[in-house]
Formats: C-alpha cells, structure tokens, sequence
C-alpha cells in the first residue's frame, strides 16, 4: 500500500497544526495508505493538549515567552524545539487488524529498534499508576502512559491520535536534546551522549515504519489542495486566540 513522506521545512506552530488537519482531510477521502510526515519548529514552540487550561502555561516559567498552540489531540503540553514531530494520516479501514493501538505499537517499537542501532537502548513504558487529572504534570514529558518511550526512567517519545470522519491522525514528538525553554526535561542526547541528526533519523525510522506496517514510500510534500485547506484551518482555528485560549 502506498504511503506519501514528507519532510518538511521548520514552520510556526499554527501551521504545523492545521496542516496535520488538511492531511487528515486528504486521508479521510483518499482512504488507506495516508502520508507519514516529518516536520520542524521555526522557534520553541509549546503545544497545548486539547483539554489543558490555558491559564496553566504560567506555572512552567521557562517556556512563557514561547509561542503557544492548542493541538486537536489530548495530553499535556509539549515544548517543540529541539526534537524530530512526526504526524500519520489514513483511513480508518486499516490493515493493522488488531485496533488502532497497534500504530502506538508500531511507531515507538521501530524508533526502540532505530535507536538500538546507533547503541541506544530504550524500551516501552509499562502501565503507570492511575493519577487524576488535576495530578498530572503540566509537561507532557513529565507524564508516562502506556507505551511511551523511556530511555532510564526518562520519556523521550509520545504519541496521541485524533480519529475523524472515517480517518486517523497520529502525531507525536522524539526529544532529541535539552531545551532552554524546558531545562528539567533531558533528551536523547543528554541521556545517551549521542547526537542524532533529526532528518536522518526521520528517513531511517520512516523505512522501519513502512516495513512494520506493509506500506510502500513515496517522497512527495503537501499538494496546493492541502496548503490551501492548511491556510483556511490556520486563520479559522489555530492562530485564533479564541482556539488557543477555549479553556
């Protein structure tokens, strides 16, 4: 089955969201076989979770003067700077039998492989104890869930998926290294001493992707159809301060 990669340029924050949106457009009427994106941030960039408090950003002080953005998906805030954003769009009626887990399975199990390659070891997260909302870490690299990647006892990958008109996006974040704006919070290189370059790895874990799931790729990037919807979701919903600041 055929599958689009694109690896994209550094954007701002409102456009890599409500691009990840268009493609999920384009999934939802193309059907199965989506495109897998790689994509970067033109400055540290902090991502709200959808159901997160907007009030809430104040408490972390380092990423205050950080652009903000509200996601589509839940969880907890991201701090996008030094790091490797991935986003996977296809259609519902999908060849991973087994329910739409098994693409969390997919992701983090060949970036565990990808990374043991170049002498890293890190492994999945079993089921972490039951917290309440209000106890959860405003970070979201502070918080485990089944299946995150740790390095230790340290997460460096998460993803979270948003289901739509007959289609799927799934979207996450590798940390690759410590952040100014996120300084508790140590990545790849901190925790292994190596250096990974994160258009390298993108094409690398791209190939272990594509074999885990059957899928065939093809090097392409965003149609005029998709920029278009892109540029109308943006203005519409995530550079409105309405979007950002709805909780």
């Amino acid at each position: 089955m055929e599958c689009r990669l694109i690896i994209d340029q550094p954007a701002d924050g409102a456009w890599n969201m409500a691009l990840d949106e268009a493609l999920l457009e384009s999934a939802g009427r193309a059907g199965q076989g989506g495109c897998l994106r790689f994509y970067f941030w033109k400055e540290p960039t902090v991502s709200l979770g959808y159901f997160q408090r907007c009030a809430d950003r104040q408490t972390h002080a380092a990423s205050r003067g950080c652009p903000l953005v509200r996601r589509s998906t839940g969880g907890g805030a991201i701090v996008h700077d030094l790091e490797l954003t991935y986003s996977f769009t296809t259609g519902i009626q999908t060849h991973v039998r087994s329910g739409l887990a098994d693409y969390y399975d997919a992701f983090h199990g060949t970036l565990i492989q990808e990374l043991a390659e170049r002498g890293i070891s890190a492994r999945l997260c079993p089921a972490p104890p039951l917290r309440r909302q209000a106890e959860e870490p405003f970070l979201c690299f502070q918080r485990r869930a089944e299946g995150d990647v740790l390095i230790g006892d340290s997460k460096i990958a998460g993803s979270a998926q948003r289901r739509r008109h007959g289609a799927l996006l799934q979207h996450g974040s590798v940390l690759l290294q410590r952040s100014v704006a996120a300084p508790e919070l140590a990545g790849i290189a901190e925790l292994s001493s190596v250096f990974l370059d994160p258009r390298e790895l993108a094409e690398c874990w791209a190939k272990r992707v594509a074999a885990k799931l059957g899928l065939t790729l093809r090097s392409d990037s965003s149609t005029g159809r998709e920029k278009e919807a892109a540029e109308r979701i943006c203005r519409s919903q995530y550079a409105q301060p309405g979007w950002t600041n709805r909780r």
